[in-house]
């Protein structure tokens, strides 16, 4: 209620300043290009996903967490070498739990360290008319689930259009089935790509991590969605609603590029907190 609030009496003062709404989303990856340049540049010599020939590339999950931000180079560059995509549908989780509803899209578009990156219009209309729900542009204020990837989109896939989606944990199913009945559509057009922007095990030691992550590749690898909400990983329902809608898109085979954890990245075996990340793509 609070948010609503918030949000009913911004406008009222924006309208009384003379001040129109925001006509694009800025974040904290807007405008300086430099840590992802050098992400992209520190990645640039080392060998890249061998995915198997023969095969279109129609989804694909990756982490938010910057301090992976290697493996999202990498993972986005094999993607743009096999990928042309016109619509890139974005999910991730709704972390602080932002927007009005449990399922929030926006149609602005992004400002990014490399230009901006629109929004499909039309896609994001579908889905407010098959959810019921209307856009909700300020639940993607400081969500990085969304935010940290989008200026990957725009380098990577600069004529690319984007439908960014977050995913509440408290999201009842008949909403979420709406949405994967309209995303199922999308799909239908090879032309449109489905990530998922998810980060596995969390504040655990490293070989928890590594447990729970060997449980988490063997459910998506049999894209088993009746296992999801078990398992360790920061978007159960982003996660269930993305294998439904990929598998509904005719994908079976699942390619796993990289998995670490972040006490590998940072060389502290011992670290107490440990986050664990997989880029994995989906093939038809």
């Amino acid at each position: 209620m609070w948010r609503r609030t918030e949000v009913l009496l911004l406008g009222s003062l924006l309208a009384l300043s003379g001040s129109s709404p925001r006509d694009r989303h800025y974040s904290f990856w807007s405008d300086d290009p430099q840590p992802f340049l050098t992400a992209i540049q520190n990645s640039s010599n080392l060998a890249l996903p061998r995915l198997p020939g023969g095969h279109s590339i129609r989804g694909g999950i990756v982490t938010h967490h910057f301090l992976a931000s290697g493996l999202m180079a990498r993972f986005f560059a094999g993607l743009a070498g096999r990928s042309f995509p016109k619509t890139i549908i974005l999910l991730g989780p709704d972390h602080y739990h932002h927007g009005l509803s449990h399922i929030s899209f926006s149609s602005l578009p992004w400002k990014t360290p490399f230009g901006e990156l629109h929004a499909d219009a039309q896609l994001v209309h579908d889905i407010a008319s098959a959810t019921g729900l209307p856009e909700d542009q300020e639940a993607f204020t400081g969500e990085h689930s969304v935010g940290v990837l989008i200026p990957f989109l725009k380098y990577y896939f600069p004529s690319s259009r984007v439908v960014p989606i977050l995913i509440d944990v408290n999201v009842r199913p008949d909403p979420l089935r709406r949405l994967r009945e309209v995303l199922s559509s999308a799909l239908e057009d090879p032309d449109t790509l489905l990530l998922l922007s998810m980060d596995f095990s969390h504040d655990s030691v490293s070989s928890l991590a590594d447990s729970r992550d060997a449980e988490a590749q063997s459910v998506i690898a049999a894209m088993d969605t009746s296992k999801t909400a078990s398992l360790h990983v920061d978007c159960r329902k982003g996660l269930w609603l993305f294998l439904e809608v990929i598998k509904q898109a005719g994908c079976h085979l699942v390619f796993f590029g990289e998995h670490t954890n972040s006490a590998q990245i940072t060389r502290n075996p011992a670290q107490p907190d440990v986050t664990s990340y997989f880029t994995i793509y989906f093939l038809d």
